[in-house]
C-alpha cells in the first residue's frame, strides 16, 4: 500500500492524513478528532499491483478502526477484491494454399504406407501474439485447433501429417495428440523449407 489518502466529502473539511510504515504494509489515517455525530469521512487508497503474479487470485485489506474514547464492538472489517489477470492475444491463421482440389485414387487406411500417398498437401500457419506487457511469472496459455479431420463415415479427410512448432528460446510447446498418428513415412524436408501439416 501508498499513503494516499484524500477527503472528497464535505469540502470545507480538512484532507485525511494518512501515513505508511516503512515497507508500505500498513497505512494509519487520521479520520477526525473529534469526529462529529452523523458525520461521513470518504477517502481513496491507491495500492501498488508489484506483489500480484499468475496465482494471485484475491487482495484481502484488514479495515481496523480504532479510536480514544470507549467505543465497544469496533472489529477490524476484511475487504477482498478479486483479482483477474487477463493477456491480450491475439491468433491469426492462414493456409497455403487457400483452395485444395480433392481427386484421385481413393485408398483405404490399411493400404497408406508413406507421405506420397495422403493426397494434396495443405499447410496452415498459426500465430499467436501477446499485444500486451509480458508477464514477469510464467503463465499458461493454451490453443485448440479444429479441423474437418474426417468425413461422415470417418475416412480421413485432412490428416494431420506433421507440426513445427516454432516457439522463443528457453519455452515449452506440447501437442496433444501428436501429429502423423498411422506413422507414415515422411520425405526428408528440402533445405530452409518447411513439412506439410
Amino acid at each position: 500500500p501508498q499513503q494516499q489518502g484524500l477527503s472528497s466529502l464535505p469540502p470545507q473539511d480538512k484532507p485525511v492524513v494518512c501515513l505508511a510504515n516503512q515497507n508500505g504494509s500498513q497505512v494509519e489515517c487520521e479520520l477526525g478528532n473529534p469526529m462529529k455525530r452523523g458525520a461521513q469521512v470518504r477517502f481513496f487508497l491507491i495500492l501498488s499491483t508489484l506483489g500480484i503474479t499468475i496465482q494471485t487470485t484475491d487482495l484481502a485489506v484488514e479495515l481496523a478502526l480504532s479510536t480514544i474514547s470507549e467505543q465497544p464492538g469496533l472489529e477490524p472489517v476484511v475487504a477482498r477484491a478479486r483479482v483477474v489477470i487477463e493477456l491480450p492475444l491475439s491468433v491469426t491463421g492462414v493456409a497455403v494454399p487457400p483452395r485444395l482440389f480433392f481427386g484421385g485414387v481413393v485408398r483405404g487406411e490399411s493400404a497408406v504406407r508413406r507421405e506420397s500417398q495422403v493426397g494434396s498437401a495443405v499447410r496452415f500457419e498459426v500465430t499467436v501474439s501477446n499485444r500486451g506487457q509480458s508477464l514477469k511469472t510464467l503463465g499458461s496459455a493454451f490453443l485448440t485447433l479444429l479441423w474437418p479431420h474426417e468425413i461422415s463415415n470417418g475416412k480421413w479427410l485432412l490428416y494431420p501429417l506433421h507440426l513445427e512448432l516454432a516457439a522463443s528460446p528457453g519455452q515449452r510447446a506440447a501437442c496433444s495428440p501428436a501429429a502423423n498418428p498411422l506413422r507414415l513415412a515422411l520425405v526428408p524436408p528440402r533445405e530452409g523449407g518447411m513439412g506439410m501439416d
